[in-house]
């Protein structure tokens, strides 16, 4: 038979006998906050981290001049030279430009980016197809090369499949031997995949876009109605002759 008294001094020398979670289930609870509260302190610091890549990078379109402020804009695209990869078997040179408002996009199959604004390039060409004075270049462009020569069997393989699979129509062109892009990298610098380039009648350039981002697609909507208008509005009016 145990005393009360004796409980009570068993209770004071003993306190594991105390109320409230033993001290080793209190010291993990400790921990998992521990790392609970590491981890997302890591996710902030790693996302503020991104925040400041791309507000500060040098490629983000807040500090690359685009569109209508890009340094190429006002120079002549003299020479051009596309050799028919699908859908067509035409070739195109500098002289079909005249007269004409020509979207040229530069992408490939392999480019993420490329593959993220290949819908907005379709969907463009479908809102202006129609239009006689808008003309579209794909020029699909194989990721690797030998010898300044793509594959061109390759690419055209690669560009149908894609094309198929994106329940696209329009035709696409090949620069074989860069020499289009060698020329737009020597007026106006060719960084990468996608770049994009609205030319007017008079073959300069007016816009030029490097990358894709969300909302390029509306701007490159906007410069194609504005240099359409112009065009329509620089043909001379025989209506009254």
């Amino acid at each position: 038979m145990v005393s009360p008294n004796h409980e009570n001094q068993q209770s004071l020398d003993n306190p594991r006998q105390t109320e409230g979670p033993p001290p080793s289930r209190t010291l993990a609870v400790a921990r998992v906050m521990g790392k609970g509260f590491q981890i997302v302190a890591m996710l902030c610091l790693l996302g503020l981290f991104t925040l400041v890549i791309i507000k500060y990078s040098p490629f983000s379109p807040e500090k690359v001049p685009v569109g209508e402020n890009h340094p190429a804009v006002g120079r002549a695209l003299t020479t051009l030279a596309l050799t028919p990869l699908t859908g067509t078997s035409t070739a195109i040179t500098s002289a079909d430009l005249s007269g004409r408002v020509t979207l040229i996009n530069f992408w490939g199959t392999w480019c993420p980016p490329c593959r993220r604004e290949f819908p907005h390039m379709k969907a463009l060409f479908e809102e202006f197809k129609d239009h006689p004075a808008f003309l579209f270049l794909s020029v699909s462009c194989a990721g690797d090369r030998q010898e300044n020569q793509e594959n061109i069997d390759e690419l055209r393989r690669s560009t149908l499949a894609f094309l198929n699979s994106s329940d696209a129509e329009f035709p696409t062109y090949a620069d074989p031997t860069f020499q289009t892009r060698s020329e737009i990298d020597r007026i106006a610098g060719f960084q990468g995949y996608p770049t994009t380039i609205l030319v007017d009648g008079s073959r300069t350039i007016r816009a030029m876009w490097v990358g894709y981002w969300p909302g390029i697609e509306k701007e490159i909507e906007r410069m194609i109605k504005k240099l359409l208008a112009e065009s329509k509005n620089s043909q001379p009016d025989v209506s009254n002759r």
